[in-house]
């Protein structure tokens, strides 16, 4: 059995990175065009991920990861901004109660997509149960193409729900 990329490279780097006072959210190595993307995205319990953070973590992290990978990659470390991908189980467990949209790879009776609060995760049968308008629904995770947290920008306008965010200048 191959192991995938990602592990190879979290069992590597999580150490030097906690040390740091950071976390992993996830890693995923990917094609985009013509090149292999190794990506890194990071967190800390408190406070902000800034850019001089993300080159401070790659420098460290760098020439352990070159030992391992033979191909040819780019890596991007990066904060995982304000709307969080969810695409590990533990993400899942770490943003129960958050509001999230979720996108599932095929439309089932409800629809296709949903936006709700994450109110449960069950890691044994890898399913989730979105509360949607007092109504829960559940999915498996193989089902879901793509979730991520939504941020309310609300609370940084003023608490103003009808303002229109395309319509902003700056921010």
């Amino acid at each position: 059995m191959k192991i995938k990329i990602e592990k190879v490279v979290e069992e590597i780097v999580n150490d030097k990175i906690e040390a740091q006072g950071f976390e992993i959210e996830y890693i995923e190595f990917v094609k985009e065009g013509s090149q292999n993307i190794l990506r890194i995205v990071i967190d800390r319990n408190e406070g902000t991920v800034s850019i001089d953070d993300c080159e401070t973590i790659s420098r460290s992290v760098e020439d352990d990861i070159d030992k391992h990978i033979s191909q040819e990659y780019v890596l991007e470390v990066s904060s995982p901004g304000l709307e969080r991908q969810l695409k590990t189980s533990r993400l899942y467990e770490k943003y129960l109660g958050s509001e999230v949209y979720i996108k599932l790879y095929k439309k089932n009776e409800y629809g296709k997509e949903f936006t709700g609060i994450l109110e449960s995760f069950d890691s044994e049968s890898e399913k989730i149960t979105l509360k949607c308008s007092e109504k829960n629904y559940e999915f498996f995770l193989k089902d879901i193409a793509s979730a991520h947290t939504i941020y309310d920008f609300s609370s940084e306008l003023g608490g103003k729900n009808d303002v229109n965010i395309n319509k902003l200048k700056k921010f």
